[in-house]
């Protein structure tokens, strides 16, 4: 027979184990594992593999770690070597590279879904705040799960959004206790070496303070003004960040790199799949617009107030979204809350059953986790995800070329030709800046876009031509005398240039 400090022990004991493995925690592993059953391309490889930014941002790293030194020139292609140009992500390109160098592809792959699910459990806490009701906040978190298939992948903008779900909860945190707010200081200076999102960052912050600049009710909308104590501290906190900023390897022009591109990178931006607006026929886009939807109809049923705060932020959170498909992850960040606490207010999830069965949530969490692992890719099956993208084959006769060669290559293949083919100069590569400031890029989409692309590959004295076999630039160099087949697996195709300049 237990005595009573040993029931009263024991008894302790099954508490400990039913709140570890209460029901929410059954929800949150489900949450967590979302990843892996999100698409199947996860078990071919693809949110890795496919990404041509990956493989220069690895190369970058190496370089960094093995000389000590940070990049200042170009010289990887033969078009703008040794131009002037900054690796503006340089400290979140780190992290990829050592889990690359540690476990290979599949250390690549842990290095991306760590920091995807560091971004889902602030969101998740971010709503639970918000809403004060977890199965709301669980709902909610479950729409930026699907927004954020765009960014779904080896993607430096991962940190990036780890440090705005990060300034988040402290603007979140603010009204409570004022001291949380000198930690966007040191998030700042973090923030502009891992991703020019800071400026996002910075732009919701501003939007935050001149929130409470004015007070007053209008319709359905309230202000509070911030007292002037709080006013102060927004306004040293904001010079300190903005001071912050400049603590980089780059000084101002690290500072000055998203206004580039947002003003100067026209091109670029235009060119680029993720910067096109969104497109409703698509998932993505018909996601979006459900929760908008959704959103509008459970404001207009509640009849509710919208403080300025939350109303700016959903505007911009909205208007990024609708003009740049990159923007549905941001979006998704900062709806969620505000769709949580929504939920909320529902009557039907006002009712929480007390019951908790904590040896069958563990046994299911058991089960759910063993099936990942299980199924989780091994370092053969992530490789053989290149073939699909980038033919080993091509890149292994590349590989054979003279040094010197020029090859004018897809712009997909350039940041794999930078990892794997380290002595062919690449044409272009997705770090589209350099190449728009000095005129390649619109050389090139006049080349690919059959304009003048004979002109083109002379202007460069181009040898060889790597491209997909499916692309005109192909089919035309096919038809013309003077070019010929060096390289076809029919995925890719090498031609050579048969008759000199």
């Amino acid at each position: 027979m237990l005595d009573i400090q040993d029931r009263s022990l024991v008894a302790k004991t099954r508490s400990r184990i039913g709140r570890f493995f209460s029901f929410p925690t059954l929800l949150v592993a489900v949450l967590l594992a979302s990843p892996f059953f999100s698409s199947s391309n996860v078990w071919r490889g693809a949110p890795i593999l496919r990404d041509p930014d990956i493989w220069w941002h690895m190369r970058n790293a190496e370089t960094l770690l093995d000389t000590h030194h940070f990049i200042t020139t170009d010289t990887y292609s033969f078009t703008t070597r040794g131009q002037h140009w900054i690796d503006p992500e340089w400290l979140a390109e780190i992290p990829y590279y050592l889990g690359f160098h540690l476990g290979g592809e599949r250390g690549l792959f842990f290095v991306m879904l760590g920091a995807f699910e560091c971004i889902i459990l602030g969101v998740l806490l971010l709503a639970i705040r918000r809403s004060r009701d977890f199965k709301a906040a669980y709902v909610a978190t479950w729409i930026t799960v699907l927004l954020a298939v765009i960014n779904f992948g080896p993607r430096t903008v991962l940190f990036g959004w780890i440090c705005f779900v990060a300034e988040l909860l402290i603007l979140q945190a603010f009204q409570k206790n004022r001291l949380y707010l000198w930690l966007l200081v040191p998030l700042f200076a973090l923030w502009i070496n891992l991703h020019g999102s800071w400026m996002i960052g910075f732009v919701f912050f501003v939007l935050y303070a001149a929130s409470g600049l004015v007070e007053g009710s209008w319709g359905s909308i309230t202000a509070q003004r911030w007292t002037p104590a709080q006013m102060r501290q927004l306004t040293a906190v904001g010079l300190a960040s903005t001071a912050a900023l400049f603590v980089n390897p780059y000084g101002w022009r690290l500072v000055v790199y998203p206004f580039d591109m947002a003003f100067q990178q026209k091109l670029g931006v235009s060119v680029g799949e993720e910067w096109q607006s969104v497109n409703f026929h698509f998932s993505n886009g018909k996601i979006f617009f459900t929760v908008l939807a959704g959103l509008a109809l459970l404001s207009l049923l509640r009849r509710r107030r919208w403080s300025l705060q939350e109303l700016l932020f959903a505007l911009m959170a909205v208007y990024s979204g609708l003009s740049y498909v990159r923007f549905l992850f941001l979006a998704g960040i900062v709806l969620c809350p505000i769709i949580a606490a929504e939920i909320a207010a529902l009557p039907a999830l006002m009712s929480d059953s007390k019951r908790n069965r904590p040896m069958l949530n563990a046994a299911l969490i058991a089960l759910l986790w063993s099936i990942v692992f299980h199924r989780f890719p091994a370092n053969a099956a992530l490789q053989s995800g290149i073939e699909t993208d980038f033919p080993s084959g091509a890149f292994r006769r590349l590989s054979t070329f003279d040094s010197q060669a020029r090859v004018f290559n897809a712009y997909f293949y350039g940041g794999y030709m930078i990892w794997n083919t380290r002595n062919i100069p690449t044409f272009i590569d997705s770090r589209t800046d350099i190449f728009e400031h000095h005129g390649v890029l619109h050389d090139y989409v006049r080349a690919i876009d059959i304009e003048d692309t004979l002109g083109m590959l002379d202007k460069y004295r181009i040898q060889y031509v790597f491209f997909p076999k499916e692309d005109a630039v192909v089919y035309l160099l096919q038809h013309t005398s003077g070019w010929k087949v060096n390289y076809d697996d029919g995925n890719a195709v090498i031609l050579e240039r048969v008759r000199s300049l």
